[in-house]
């Protein structure tokens, strides 16, 4: 019989993902012509995706269509 188990990090306790979070939507942000401070991303902690998105755009003072959204 063989055994199977799945590894589920949620929280960052095996692997760092705040970094790579920030690099995502730092590239997202760039792309958009504008940039973001680690200090800002402080606030994305713990916030949905939904949200982060929200305030990244009212950071570099864009706007994109509920499609694009």
């Amino acid at each position: 019989m063989s055994k199977k188990a799945f590894i589920f990090d949620l929280d960052g306790v095996i692997v760092d993902t705040a970094k790579y979070h920030f690099l995502a939507w730092r590239k997202l942000a760039n792309s958009m012509g504008f940039d973001f401070t680690h200090e800002q991303n402080e606030q994305l902690k713990g916030v949905s995706r939904v949200k982060s998105l929200e305030k990244i755009l009212a950071w570099g003072n864009k706007s994109v269509s509920e499609d694009e959204f």
